[in-house]
């Protein structure tokens, strides 16, 4: 019930915090970017359902199923994204914001998501990502922490105690810099993801989901603009995951 009134409250904030959302669409956008006519898209860790909406207005030729642990009225499905409730090839893309770095077991994720991808199809997530300016936003300043030197395949020491919402910034640099090539052909897909870092200066100045923002709405497309051409390497805070299954 705890996680399921925190979703409500994500809801709620997006809903009334028009500068998030701008946020967030710069996201959901890149994900949906050049996605096939009337492909059949699984949305992995849903949560409070912000990105199906956006999805459905932007690109209504989508066969779109959001999926997420906790069940709400909003989604489509509740189910284990480690466990994934679907047959062989059934979906072109599986995409998701802000969910692997919650998994408890990352790469059996992948796993399932090669198994349930159609041959050419792809995985696309952005997730927080640890750089020399993010980190100790994350470590000092976030609930959730980063941790560095994590292990991919379980990095949370609680296991299968974990609570849905118990997160870690650091999942991300670890799968990027521990899992190689091998692995991942093992898992399903054609060689090692890509990781785009992306900045993140609008966002961390939206505040997130916490009331207010530093963010005047007038200054959101100029900051936007900003983050995408303000070079990456130091002050990455997001990262775009892309891994294809081969055809």
């Amino acid at each position: 019930l705890v996680s399921l009134d925190l979703l409500r409250e994500h809801r709620r904030v997006f809903a009334e915090k028009g500068v998030l959302a701008d946020v967030y669409g710069v996201w959901f956008d890149r994900l949906l970017e050049d996605l096939p006519p009337h492909a059949r898209v699984l949305e992995a860790g849903a949560g409070p359902g912000l990105f199906a909406p956006h999805a459905r207005r932007v690109r209504p030729d989508l066969a779109w199923v959001a999926l997420d642990l906790i069940e709400a009225e909003w989604n489509d499905i509740a189910a284990d994204a480690q466990i994934l409730p679907f047959r062989e090839a059934t979906f072109d893309a599986v995409v998701g914001v802000d969910f692997v770095h919650h998994l408890s077991t990352p790469l059996a994720f992948f796993r399932e998501v090669a198994r349930v991808l159609k041959p050419g199809g792809e995985l696309r997530a952005v997730e927080p990502w640890v750089s020399p300016f993010s980190y100790p936003i994350y470590r000092f300043l976030h609930q959730e922490g980063a941790t560095l030197g994590l292990d991919p395949a379980r990095p949370f020491e609680k296991g299968d105690s974990k609570a849905p919402f118990d997160g870690d910034a650091g999942v991300t640099r670890a799968i990027a810099r521990k899992v190689d090539q091998a692995a991942w052909l093992r898992a399903g897909f054609v060689g090692s993801p890509e990781f785009a870092p992306l900045n993140g200066f609008a966002y961390l100045l939206s505040l997130g989901f916490k009331g207010g923002s530093l963010l005047p709405r007038f200054l959101v497309r100029p900051l936007i603009r900003f983050d995408a051409v303000f070079p990456k390497g130091f002050t990455a805070m997001r990262v775009a995951i892309r891994a294809r299954k081969p055809l």
